[in-house]
Protein backbone atom coordinates (compact mmCIF):
# COMPACT_ATOMS: atom_id res chain seq x y z
CA UNK A 1 0.00 0.00 0.00
CA UNK A 2 2.78 2.42 0.94
CA UNK A 3 4.72 1.61 -2.24
CA UNK A 4 1.92 2.71 -4.50
CA UNK A 5 1.06 5.90 -2.61
CA UNK A 6 3.82 8.09 -4.17
CA UNK A 7 2.90 6.89 -7.66
CA UNK A 8 -0.74 7.68 -7.08
CA UNK A 9 0.19 11.11 -5.69
CA UNK A 10 2.39 11.92 -8.69
CA UNK A 11 -0.35 10.80 -11.10
CA UNK A 12 -2.91 12.98 -9.34
CA UNK A 13 -0.62 15.99 -9.36
CA UNK A 14 0.19 15.50 -13.05
CA UNK A 15 -3.47 15.24 -14.03
CA UNK A 16 -4.31 18.31 -11.98
CA UNK A 17 -1.48 20.31 -13.57
CA UNK A 18 -2.59 19.30 -17.06
CA UNK A 19 -6.16 20.36 -16.29
CA UNK A 20 -5.02 23.72 -14.96
CA UNK A 21 -2.83 24.26 -18.03
CA UNK A 22 -5.78 23.59 -20.33
CA UNK A 23 -7.91 26.04 -18.35
CA UNK A 24 -5.21 28.73 -18.62
CA UNK A 25 -4.98 28.21 -22.38
CA UNK A 26 -8.75 28.50 -22.69
CA UNK A 27 -8.96 31.66 -20.63
CA UNK A 28 -5.87 33.56 -21.76
CA UNK A 29 -4.95 32.10 -25.13
CA UNK A 30 -6.60 32.96 -28.45
CA UNK A 31 -9.82 31.20 -29.35
CA UNK A 32 -8.35 29.23 -32.24
CA UNK A 33 -5.78 27.62 -29.92
CA UNK A 34 -8.53 25.66 -28.20
CA UNK A 35 -9.72 24.46 -31.60
CA UNK A 36 -6.25 23.15 -32.45
CA UNK A 37 -6.10 21.34 -29.11
CA UNK A 38 -9.52 19.76 -29.73
CA UNK A 39 -8.54 18.52 -33.19
CA UNK A 40 -5.24 17.00 -32.07
CA UNK A 41 -6.86 15.35 -29.04
CA UNK A 42 -9.63 13.83 -31.16
CA UNK A 43 -7.12 12.25 -33.55
CA UNK A 44 -4.87 10.90 -30.79
CA UNK A 45 -7.74 9.60 -28.64
CA UNK A 46 -9.21 7.86 -31.67
CA UNK A 47 -5.84 6.27 -32.42
CA UNK A 48 -5.53 5.19 -28.79
CA UNK A 49 -8.71 3.12 -29.14
CA UNK A 50 -6.75 0.76 -31.39
CA UNK A 51 -3.25 1.32 -30.01
CA UNK A 52 -3.93 0.39 -26.39
CA UNK A 53 -5.36 -3.10 -27.14
CA UNK A 54 -2.39 -3.73 -29.43
CA UNK A 55 0.03 -2.72 -26.67
CA UNK A 56 -1.75 -5.02 -24.25
CA UNK A 57 -1.37 -7.81 -26.77
CA UNK A 58 2.35 -7.05 -27.16
CA UNK A 59 2.90 -6.89 -23.41
CA UNK A 60 1.27 -10.23 -22.65
CA UNK A 61 2.25 -12.36 -25.65
CA UNK A 62 5.18 -14.78 -25.47
CA UNK A 63 5.96 -14.48 -29.18
CA UNK A 64 9.31 -12.75 -29.58
CA UNK A 65 8.36 -11.48 -33.04
CA UNK A 66 5.61 -9.29 -31.56
CA UNK A 67 7.38 -6.21 -30.23
CA UNK A 68 6.18 -2.79 -29.17
CA UNK A 69 7.20 -1.30 -32.50
CA UNK A 70 5.42 -4.04 -34.43
CA UNK A 71 2.21 -3.65 -32.44
CA UNK A 72 2.34 0.13 -32.83
CA UNK A 73 2.74 -0.17 -36.61
CA UNK A 74 -0.15 -2.63 -36.80
CA UNK A 75 -2.34 -0.34 -34.70
CA UNK A 76 -1.79 2.73 -36.88
CA UNK A 77 -2.51 0.74 -40.05
CA UNK A 78 -5.70 -0.72 -38.61
CA UNK A 79 -6.73 2.74 -37.43
CA UNK A 80 -6.07 4.27 -40.85
CA UNK A 81 -8.42 1.69 -42.39
CA UNK A 82 -11.17 3.75 -40.79
CA UNK A 83 -10.07 6.69 -42.96
CA UNK A 84 -10.06 4.75 -46.21
CA UNK A 85 -6.33 3.96 -46.33
CA UNK A 86 -5.90 0.35 -47.57
CA UNK A 87 -3.54 -2.13 -45.93
CA UNK A 88 -1.81 -5.26 -47.20
CA UNK A 89 -1.04 -8.19 -44.89
CA UNK A 90 1.57 -10.49 -46.46
CA UNK A 91 0.55 -9.32 -49.90
CA UNK A 92 -3.20 -9.69 -49.25
CA UNK A 93 -4.99 -6.32 -49.66
CA UNK A 94 -7.45 -5.21 -46.97
CA UNK A 95 -9.52 -2.14 -47.75
CA UNK A 96 -12.86 -2.81 -46.03
CA UNK A 97 -13.75 0.05 -43.71
CA UNK A 98 -14.27 -0.69 -40.00
CA UNK A 99 -17.06 1.85 -39.52
CA UNK A 100 -16.65 1.66 -35.76
CA UNK A 101 -13.51 3.81 -35.99
CA UNK A 102 -15.03 6.81 -37.85
CA UNK A 103 -18.23 6.55 -35.79
CA UNK A 104 -16.36 6.81 -32.48
CA UNK A 105 -14.08 9.50 -33.90
CA UNK A 106 -17.06 11.67 -34.88
CA UNK A 107 -18.47 11.41 -31.36
CA UNK A 108 -15.10 12.43 -29.90
CA UNK A 109 -14.85 15.41 -32.26
CA UNK A 110 -18.31 16.63 -31.29
CA UNK A 111 -17.59 16.50 -27.57
CA UNK A 112 -14.05 17.90 -27.73
CA UNK A 113 -15.08 20.75 -30.02
CA UNK A 114 -17.91 21.56 -27.65
CA UNK A 115 -15.57 21.48 -24.64
CA UNK A 116 -12.39 23.20 -25.87
CA UNK A 117 -13.04 25.17 -29.06
CA UNK A 118 -14.50 28.66 -29.09
CA UNK A 119 -17.77 29.08 -30.95
CA UNK A 120 -16.21 31.00 -33.84
CA UNK A 121 -15.50 30.25 -37.48
CA UNK A 122 -11.76 30.55 -36.82
CA UNK A 123 -11.78 28.02 -33.98
CA UNK A 124 -13.97 25.61 -35.95
CA UNK A 125 -11.72 25.72 -38.99
CA UNK A 126 -8.67 25.31 -36.74
CA UNK A 127 -10.21 22.17 -35.22
CA UNK A 128 -10.85 20.64 -38.65
CA UNK A 129 -7.38 21.51 -39.95
CA UNK A 130 -5.66 20.22 -36.80
CA UNK A 131 -7.58 16.94 -36.90
CA UNK A 132 -6.99 16.33 -40.61
CA UNK A 133 -3.34 17.37 -40.26
CA UNK A 134 -2.74 14.94 -37.38
CA UNK A 135 -4.34 12.09 -39.31
CA UNK A 136 -2.27 12.93 -42.39
CA UNK A 137 0.93 13.11 -40.29
CA UNK A 138 0.35 9.68 -38.76
CA UNK A 139 -0.44 8.30 -42.22
CA UNK A 140 2.78 9.77 -43.63
CA UNK A 141 4.78 8.16 -40.83
CA UNK A 142 3.08 4.77 -41.18
CA UNK A 143 3.34 4.53 -44.97
CA UNK A 144 6.56 6.44 -45.61
CA UNK A 145 8.05 3.56 -47.63
CA UNK A 146 4.99 2.84 -49.78
CA UNK A 147 5.08 3.57 -53.50
CA UNK A 148 1.71 5.41 -53.34
CA UNK A 149 2.70 7.30 -50.20
CA UNK A 150 1.33 10.64 -51.38
CA UNK A 151 -2.03 9.25 -52.49
CA UNK A 152 -2.55 7.57 -49.11
CA UNK A 153 -1.79 10.78 -47.20
CA UNK A 154 -4.12 12.88 -49.36
CA UNK A 155 -6.89 10.29 -49.08
CA UNK A 156 -6.59 10.15 -45.28
CA UNK A 157 -6.59 13.96 -44.97
CA UNK A 158 -9.65 14.42 -47.23
CA UNK A 159 -11.72 11.76 -45.48
CA UNK A 160 -10.68 13.08 -42.07
CA UNK A 161 -11.77 16.60 -43.02
CA UNK A 162 -15.07 15.29 -44.42
CA UNK A 163 -15.76 13.58 -41.09
CA UNK A 164 -14.63 16.55 -39.00
CA UNK A 165 -16.61 19.35 -40.65
CA UNK A 166 -20.14 18.25 -39.66
CA UNK A 167 -18.98 16.88 -36.28
CA UNK A 168 -17.21 20.10 -35.27
CA UNK A 169 -20.08 22.25 -36.56
CA UNK A 170 -22.61 20.31 -34.50
CA UNK A 171 -20.38 20.45 -31.42
CA UNK A 172 -20.07 24.25 -31.64
CA UNK A 173 -23.81 24.63 -32.23
CA UNK A 174 -24.52 22.60 -29.11
CA UNK A 175 -22.01 24.68 -27.15
CA UNK A 176 -23.80 27.94 -27.88
CA UNK A 177 -27.32 26.55 -28.00
CA UNK A 178 -27.68 28.48 -31.24
CA UNK A 179 -30.99 28.90 -33.01
CA UNK A 180 -30.45 28.31 -36.72
CA UNK A 181 -32.62 31.05 -38.15
CA UNK A 182 -31.49 30.28 -41.69
CA UNK A 183 -33.45 27.03 -41.54
CA UNK A 184 -36.63 29.08 -41.94
CA UNK A 185 -35.47 30.05 -45.44
CA UNK A 186 -35.57 26.39 -46.52
CA UNK A 187 -38.95 25.47 -48.06
CA UNK A 188 -41.33 23.63 -45.75
CA UNK A 189 -41.44 20.61 -48.07
CA UNK A 190 -37.66 20.22 -47.88
CA UNK A 191 -37.61 20.52 -44.08
CA UNK A 192 -40.37 17.95 -43.76
CA UNK A 193 -38.52 15.68 -46.20
CA UNK A 194 -35.34 15.91 -44.13
CA UNK A 195 -37.25 14.87 -41.00
CA UNK A 196 -38.83 12.00 -42.89
CA UNK A 197 -35.44 10.86 -44.21
CA UNK A 198 -33.93 10.93 -40.70
CA UNK A 199 -36.88 8.94 -39.33
CA UNK A 200 -36.82 6.29 -42.08
CA UNK A 201 -33.04 5.88 -42.15
CA UNK A 202 -32.74 5.80 -38.36
CA UNK A 203 -35.51 3.21 -38.02
CA UNK A 204 -33.94 1.06 -40.72
CA UNK A 205 -30.54 1.21 -38.98
CA UNK A 206 -32.05 0.24 -35.63
CA UNK A 207 -33.97 -2.70 -37.07
CA UNK A 208 -30.92 -3.87 -39.02
CA UNK A 209 -28.84 -3.72 -35.82
CA UNK A 210 -31.47 -5.76 -33.97
CA UNK A 211 -31.51 -8.37 -36.76
CA UNK A 212 -27.71 -8.52 -36.76
CA UNK A 213 -27.63 -8.95 -32.98
CA UNK A 214 -30.28 -11.66 -33.19
CA UNK A 215 -28.31 -13.44 -35.90
CA UNK A 216 -25.20 -13.39 -33.68
CA UNK A 217 -27.16 -15.03 -30.86
CA UNK A 218 -28.77 -17.57 -33.18
CA UNK A 219 -25.44 -18.50 -34.82
CA UNK A 220 -23.32 -18.31 -31.68
CA UNK A 221 -22.25 -21.97 -32.01
CA UNK A 222 -21.07 -21.44 -35.59
CA UNK A 223 -19.27 -18.29 -34.49
CA UNK A 224 -17.54 -20.15 -31.67
CA UNK A 225 -16.42 -22.95 -33.99
CA UNK A 226 -15.02 -20.44 -36.51
CA UNK A 227 -13.12 -18.61 -33.76
CA UNK A 228 -11.82 -21.85 -32.24
CA UNK A 229 -10.52 -22.99 -35.62
CA UNK A 230 -8.05 -20.08 -35.55
CA UNK A 231 -6.59 -21.47 -32.28
CA UNK A 232 -6.10 -18.10 -30.57
CA UNK A 233 -4.79 -17.76 -27.04
CA UNK A 234 -6.51 -15.60 -24.45
CA UNK A 235 -4.87 -12.32 -25.38
CA UNK A 236 -5.11 -12.74 -29.15
CA UNK A 237 -8.71 -13.86 -28.76
CA UNK A 238 -9.53 -10.63 -26.92
CA UNK A 239 -7.72 -8.59 -29.58
CA UNK A 240 -9.65 -10.43 -32.32
CA UNK A 241 -12.95 -9.77 -30.56
CA UNK A 242 -12.07 -6.07 -30.26
CA UNK A 243 -11.23 -5.76 -33.96
CA UNK A 244 -14.42 -7.58 -34.90
CA UNK A 245 -16.38 -5.11 -32.77
CA UNK A 246 -14.99 -2.26 -34.89
CA UNK A 247 -16.48 -4.00 -37.94
CA UNK A 248 -19.91 -4.47 -36.32
CA UNK A 249 -21.34 -1.20 -37.81
CA UNK A 250 -20.05 -2.33 -41.21
CA UNK A 251 -22.05 -5.53 -40.95
CA UNK A 252 -25.14 -3.53 -39.94
CA UNK A 253 -24.93 -1.75 -43.31
CA UNK A 254 -24.64 -5.15 -44.99
CA UNK A 255 -27.79 -6.29 -43.20
CA UNK A 256 -29.60 -3.14 -44.39
CA UNK A 257 -28.67 -3.99 -47.97
CA UNK A 258 -29.77 -7.57 -47.38
CA UNK A 259 -33.13 -6.44 -45.96
CA UNK A 260 -33.84 -4.34 -49.05
CA UNK A 261 -33.28 -7.33 -51.31
CA UNK A 262 -30.15 -5.90 -52.93
CA UNK A 263 -27.99 -8.24 -50.87
CA UNK A 264 -24.22 -8.36 -50.44
CA UNK A 265 -21.30 -10.19 -52.03
CA UNK A 266 -19.23 -12.49 -49.82
CA UNK A 267 -17.07 -15.44 -50.75
CA UNK A 268 -18.02 -15.22 -54.41
CA UNK A 269 -21.75 -15.62 -53.61
CA UNK A 270 -24.55 -13.08 -53.74
CA UNK A 271 -26.53 -13.33 -50.49
CA UNK A 272 -30.17 -12.16 -50.63
CA UNK A 273 -33.20 -12.90 -48.42
CA UNK A 274 -34.86 -15.10 -51.04
CA UNK A 275 -31.93 -17.55 -51.28
CA UNK A 276 -30.55 -19.69 -48.47
CA UNK A 277 -26.80 -19.65 -48.03
CA UNK A 278 -24.22 -19.86 -45.27
CA UNK A 279 -21.99 -16.83 -44.90
CA UNK A 280 -18.43 -17.23 -43.76
CA UNK A 281 -14.96 -15.87 -44.30
CA UNK A 282 -11.58 -15.14 -42.80
CA UNK A 283 -13.19 -13.28 -39.88
CA UNK A 284 -15.37 -15.36 -37.52
CA UNK A 285 -18.04 -12.66 -37.14
CA UNK A 286 -19.01 -13.14 -40.79
CA UNK A 287 -20.45 -16.53 -39.87
CA UNK A 288 -23.12 -14.75 -37.82
CA UNK A 289 -24.74 -12.90 -40.73
CA UNK A 290 -28.46 -13.67 -41.21
CA UNK A 291 -29.45 -16.36 -43.68
CA UNK A 292 -32.22 -16.23 -46.28
CA UNK A 293 -34.87 -18.63 -47.47
CA UNK A 294 -38.35 -19.50 -46.22
CA UNK A 295 -40.36 -16.75 -44.59
CA UNK A 296 -37.25 -14.56 -44.49
CA UNK A 297 -37.75 -13.99 -48.21
CA UNK A 298 -40.58 -11.58 -47.31
CA UNK A 299 -38.34 -9.28 -45.26
CA UNK A 300 -38.12 -6.55 -47.98
CA UNK A 301 -41.75 -5.82 -47.17
CA UNK A 302 -40.51 -4.71 -43.77
CA UNK A 303 -38.72 -1.83 -45.51
CA UNK A 304 -42.02 -0.92 -47.19
CA UNK A 305 -43.70 -0.96 -43.79
CA UNK A 306 -41.03 1.36 -42.38
CA UNK A 307 -41.71 3.87 -45.15
CA UNK A 308 -45.47 3.62 -44.50
CA UNK A 309 -45.27 4.00 -40.72
CA UNK A 310 -42.78 6.87 -40.72
CA UNK A 311 -44.66 8.84 -43.38
CA UNK A 312 -47.98 8.32 -41.60
CA UNK A 313 -46.49 9.32 -38.24
CA UNK A 314 -45.15 12.59 -39.72
CA UNK A 315 -48.25 13.37 -41.80
CA UNK A 316 -48.99 16.63 -39.98
CA UNK A 317 -45.52 17.97 -40.80
CA UNK A 318 -45.59 16.64 -44.35
CA UNK A 319 -48.84 18.44 -45.19
CA UNK A 320 -51.09 17.89 -48.18
CA UNK A 321 -51.13 18.40 -51.92
CA UNK A 322 -47.96 19.27 -53.79
CA UNK A 323 -46.12 20.00 -50.54
CA UNK A 324 -46.74 16.41 -49.40
CA UNK A 325 -45.46 14.97 -52.68
CA UNK A 326 -42.37 17.17 -52.50
CA UNK A 327 -41.67 16.18 -48.89
CA UNK A 328 -42.08 12.48 -49.69
CA UNK A 329 -39.77 12.77 -52.69
CA UNK A 330 -37.09 14.62 -50.68
CA UNK A 331 -37.34 12.16 -47.79
CA UNK A 332 -37.07 9.04 -49.92
CA UNK A 333 -34.25 10.50 -52.03
CA UNK A 334 -32.18 11.55 -49.00
CA UNK A 335 -32.71 8.22 -47.24
CA UNK A 336 -31.78 6.21 -50.32
CA UNK A 337 -28.73 8.40 -50.95
CA UNK A 338 -27.54 7.95 -47.36
CA UNK A 339 -27.93 4.18 -47.54
CA UNK A 340 -26.26 4.09 -50.95
CA UNK A 341 -23.24 6.05 -49.70
CA UNK A 342 -22.96 3.79 -46.64
CA UNK A 343 -23.19 0.70 -48.86
CA UNK A 344 -20.47 2.04 -51.14
CA UNK A 345 -18.22 2.85 -48.16
CA UNK A 346 -18.57 -0.70 -46.80
CA UNK A 347 -17.47 -2.38 -50.03
CA UNK A 348 -13.88 -3.49 -50.33
CA UNK A 349 -11.38 -6.28 -49.88
CA UNK A 350 -10.80 -8.36 -46.76
CA UNK A 351 -8.82 -11.34 -47.98
CA UNK A 352 -7.48 -13.32 -50.93
CA UNK A 353 -9.41 -14.88 -53.78
CA UNK A 354 -13.17 -14.57 -53.57
CA UNK A 355 -12.86 -12.27 -50.58
CA UNK A 356 -11.09 -9.65 -52.67
CA UNK A 357 -14.43 -7.94 -53.37
CA UNK A 358 -17.03 -8.07 -50.60
CA UNK A 359 -19.84 -5.81 -49.52
CA UNK A 360 -23.33 -4.66 -50.54
CA UNK A 361 -24.51 -4.50 -54.13
CA UNK A 362 -24.68 -0.70 -54.22
CA UNK A 363 -26.80 -0.15 -57.35
CA UNK A 364 -29.54 -2.73 -56.65
CA UNK A 365 -29.68 -1.72 -52.99
CA UNK A 366 -30.18 1.97 -53.77
CA UNK A 367 -32.88 1.30 -56.38
CA UNK A 368 -34.76 -1.13 -54.16
CA UNK A 369 -34.65 1.24 -51.18
CA UNK A 370 -36.16 4.00 -53.34
CA UNK A 371 -38.92 1.68 -54.54
CA UNK A 372 -39.71 0.22 -51.12
CA UNK A 373 -39.59 3.36 -49.00
CA UNK A 374 -41.27 5.37 -51.74
CA UNK A 375 -44.06 2.82 -52.15
CA UNK A 376 -44.69 2.73 -48.40
CA UNK A 377 -44.69 6.53 -48.14
CA UNK A 378 -47.11 6.95 -51.05
CA UNK A 379 -49.41 4.32 -49.54
CA UNK A 380 -49.40 6.25 -46.26
CA UNK A 381 -50.24 9.47 -48.11
CA UNK A 382 -53.16 7.76 -49.86
CA UNK A 383 -54.45 6.40 -46.56
CA UNK A 384 -54.39 9.68 -44.66
CA UNK A 385 -56.00 11.56 -47.55
CA UNK A 386 -58.72 8.91 -47.72
CA UNK A 387 -59.29 9.17 -43.97
CA UNK A 388 -59.43 12.94 -44.31
CA UNK A 389 -62.07 12.68 -47.02
CA UNK A 390 -64.18 10.27 -44.95
CA UNK A 391 -63.88 11.73 -41.45
CA UNK A 392 -62.84 15.31 -42.04
CA UNK A 393 -59.56 17.09 -42.25
CA UNK A 394 -56.50 15.58 -40.54
CA UNK A 395 -54.83 18.92 -39.94
CA UNK A 396 -54.89 20.78 -36.64
CA UNK A 397 -57.35 23.66 -36.49
CA UNK A 398 -56.00 26.77 -34.78
CA UNK A 399 -58.74 28.70 -33.01
CA UNK A 400 -58.35 32.44 -32.71
CA UNK A 401 -58.42 33.72 -29.14
CA UNK A 402 -59.99 37.03 -30.13
CA UNK A 403 -62.98 35.61 -31.96
CA UNK A 404 -66.22 34.72 -30.21
CA UNK A 405 -68.76 32.22 -31.33
CA UNK A 406 -71.94 33.66 -32.78
CA UNK A 407 -74.00 31.36 -30.63
CA UNK A 408 -72.20 32.19 -27.36
CA UNK A 409 -74.16 34.47 -25.06
CA UNK A 410 -72.91 36.17 -21.87
CA UNK A 411 -74.25 34.69 -18.68
CA UNK A 412 -75.50 38.09 -17.51
CA UNK A 413 -77.23 38.97 -20.75
CA UNK A 414 -80.86 40.03 -20.37
CA UNK A 415 -83.56 39.29 -22.90
CA UNK A 416 -84.18 42.21 -25.24
CA UNK A 417 -87.80 43.28 -25.48
CA UNK A 418 -89.40 42.96 -28.83
CA UNK A 419 -89.35 46.10 -30.89
CA UNK A 420 -86.19 47.41 -29.31
CA UNK A 421 -83.58 48.44 -31.86
CA UNK A 422 -80.58 46.13 -31.87
CA UNK A 423 -76.98 46.59 -32.89
CA UNK A 424 -75.84 45.16 -36.19
CA UNK A 425 -73.55 42.11 -35.90
CA UNK A 426 -71.26 40.50 -38.42
CA UNK A 427 -71.59 36.87 -39.51
CA UNK A 428 -68.55 35.88 -37.47
CA UNK A 429 -70.25 37.00 -34.25
CA UNK A 430 -67.97 40.00 -33.72
CA UNK A 431 -69.59 43.05 -32.13
CA UNK A 432 -69.11 46.46 -33.62
CA UNK A 433 -65.83 48.17 -32.71
CA UNK A 434 -65.67 49.87 -29.34
CA UNK A 435 -64.82 53.20 -30.92
CA UNK A 436 -68.00 53.32 -33.02
CA UNK A 437 -70.20 56.39 -32.35
CA UNK A 438 -72.60 55.69 -29.53
CA UNK A 439 -76.21 55.38 -30.38
CA UNK A 440 -75.55 53.86 -33.77
CA UNK A 441 -78.47 51.62 -34.57
CA UNK A 442 -79.17 49.10 -37.25
CA UNK A 443 -81.69 49.80 -39.97
CA UNK A 444 -85.28 49.12 -39.10
CA UNK A 445 -86.19 45.48 -39.31
CA UNK A 446 -89.37 44.37 -40.83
Amino acid sequence: MTATTPIARVTHVTARAATQAVQVVQQQGPGWLGGIAAGIQAALFSYALVLIPMWVFAATTTDSSTSWATSTGMAVRVWLLGFGVPWAVEGVPISLWPLGIPALTVLMLMQLARRFASATWTAGCATVVAFAGTVATLCAMAWSGAADHGDRVVRAAVIAAALAIPAVAWGLIRQRGAVLAWLDVIPAAVRAGMRLAAAMTGTLVVIAAVIAAGAVVAHRHVLAEAATALEPDTVSGIALAFLETLYAPTLVVWVMAWMSGGGYLLGGAHHVPSAAGDAGGPVPILASLPQGGGLVAWIPWLVVLIGFVMAFALRRRIGTGLQALGALAVGVALSAATIGVAASATTGSMGPGTFGNVGPAVGPTTVLVIAELGGGALAAAAVWHALGALYGTTTVRVRSTGAKSASAKPASAKPVPSGTPTESRSRSGQTRPADSPPGTESPAEE
